[in-house]
């Protein structure tokens, strides 16, 4: 029986900077109705969860607007810009990020949970 090669195209890439988080193309189909993100971190599986919001229910009061986060999206890139958050996330997996410097984690899309999951494990060169 013949097993044909499929090039997972959810998989990608993101890099924390010291103000913001990149997420590389290969993601960027999964922000097509994106107004927000909502950011959540799972300290014991060493995971960035995010959460694409789009408009209709960002604005709908379900969700408190403190934990929205925006995000700008380019055609070859999507970006979390908040320090604050950055600072959180370096505080819980100890990471030490300098001015211009970044830390590049893998990233997946889980389609069960229609979440992107950044892992925290190891840092990819």
């Amino acid at each position: 029986m013949l097993e044909f090669f499929e090039f997972d195209d959810s998989n990608g890439f993101a890099s924390i900077y010291d103000s913001h988080i990149t997420l590389n193309k290969t993601l960027l189909k999964y922000f097509q109705d994106a107004y927000r993100v909502r950011v959540a971190v799972d300290k014991a599986e060493d995971k960035i969860y995010v959460y694409v919001v789009n408009k209709d229910y960002a604005l709908s009061g379900e969700l408190k607007q403190t934990s929205l986060l925006p995000i700008s999206i380019s055609k070859t890139y999507a970006r979390i810009c908040s320090r604050p958050l950055i600072d959180y996330i370096s505080n819980i997996f100890s990471l030490s990020i300098a001015k211009k410097e970044f830390k590049r984690f893998k990233a997946c899309y889980d389609d069960a949970k229609q979440v992107i999951i950044i892992d925290m494990k190891g840092e990819v060169s």
